[in-house]
């Protein structure tokens, strides 16, 4: 149980890690680390530290 509950966090940490809330939209989208990226969603280009929303 204990090595359930361990893997569910390291999952929900890596995901967290990785994936950010698009801020114009809030689709979900892969994290910028460097420089820019396009959401699928809406098409606009976001940065790491955008917030929008």
């Amino acid at each position: 149980m204990v090595g359930v509950a361990l893997a569910a966090g390291l999952g929900l940490v890596l995901g967290w890690l990785t994936y950010q809330r698009c801020p114009h939209c809030g689709h979900l989208v892969r994290r910028a680390s460097q420089g820019w990226r396009r959401c699928g969603s809406c098409g606009r280009q976001y940065r790491r530290g955008l917030r929008v929303r």
